[in-house]
């Protein structure tokens, strides 16, 4: 996997400015809508943080597992989290009624095609390179077809 080549270090960072500008929307908007004067809803915040915590283990899980993989992992638990909270009524949220069969077999397809992505094997297993090791390739080299000349002497 081409992610696995490039140093990402902790993604601290990212993690930061992204949640930072998050946190700087979802302000504005309570400001704007008024919400704010109930106070701060501590369910919420949880919820924020725990959303924080999963996005900063992203960038370790895509470089341990892979983009496909890594990815797939973190929304295939986003989803099966978010179905079992409504499915069960966790954390104060109403239990889902009605004919639920759908929601069900859309819960066991997600986690048979999760299976299924475990057993993808990548074509070309290459070991992964150090960040000093990119050697940029020169213009135009590469990029001919079959039959044209070469630009190296």
């Amino acid at each position: 996997a081409p992610v696995k080549r490039y140093e990402i270090f902790d993604g601290v960072t990212f993690q930061w400015f992204m949640c930072s500008g998050i946190l700087m929307v979802g302000f504005l908007v309570a400001l704007i809508t008024g919400d704010l004067e109930d106070g701060c809803p501590r369910l919420v915040v949880l919820g924020g943080a725990l959303w924080a915590i999963s996005n900063y283990f992203v960038l370790p899980l895509v470089k341990l597992l892979g983009i496909g993989l890594g990815f797939s992992l973190y929304h295939f638990v986003n989803l099966v989290v978010g179905y079992l909270v409504g499915r069960l009524g966790i954390f104060g949220v109403p239990v889902l009624t009605g004919n639920l069969f759908l929601c069900d077999l859309g819960c066991c397809l997600i986690l048979a095609s999760f299976f299924v992505m475990i057993f993808v094997e990548s074509e070309g297993q290459q070991p992964p390179k150090r960040p000093g090791d990119f050697q940029p390739r020169p213009i135009g080299s590469g990029c001919a077809g079959p039959g044209a000349p070469s630009t190296q002497e």
